[in-house]
């Protein structure tokens, strides 16, 4: 069975929160991706910046990713049992789940990442 570990994203793009906007939304686009792991100097988790959140910015006069981003978002230890992260996902309506290990981020599960782990569990049932 698949682990958190072992399906999880690692090579991430963050920002910190004193990140201007301009300079997030541009890391969105070149890199084709819909959210951003937010990190203190520390690697510690701050907070997540989505597309939603951003299109307040259209509505809000703010400068920093700090002024806009989810804050203290829902995480998961790196040895959380995986079903833990399909629950979440399933009852939230947010796409990816940080993943942490004492508090500092090592990760990131997207729907996209449990698709595999989908499939496995699909081809199990027909054996």
């Amino acid at each position: 069975m698949a682990t958190i570990r072992s399906i999880m994203t690692k090579d991430l793009i963050t920002v910190q929160p004193t990140t201007a906007l301009g300079d997030a939304v541009k890391l969105l686009i070149e890199h084709g991706i819909t959210g951003l792991p937010v990190v203190d100097g520390a690697g510690h988790i701050a907070g997540v910046l989505s597309e939603k959140d951003l299109l307040k910015a259209f509505y809000e006069d703010a400068k920093t990713v700090d002024a806009l981003m989810t804050k203290d978002p829902e995480t998961v230890g790196v040895d959380s049992e995986l079903v833990e992260v399909f629950d979440i996902l399933m009852t939230n309506s947010f796409r990816r789940i940080l993943v942490h290990e004492n508090g500092k981020l090592v990760g990131l599960v997207s729907r996209s990442d449990l698709m595999p782990v989908v499939l496995e569990a699909l081809l199990e049932r027909v054996r």
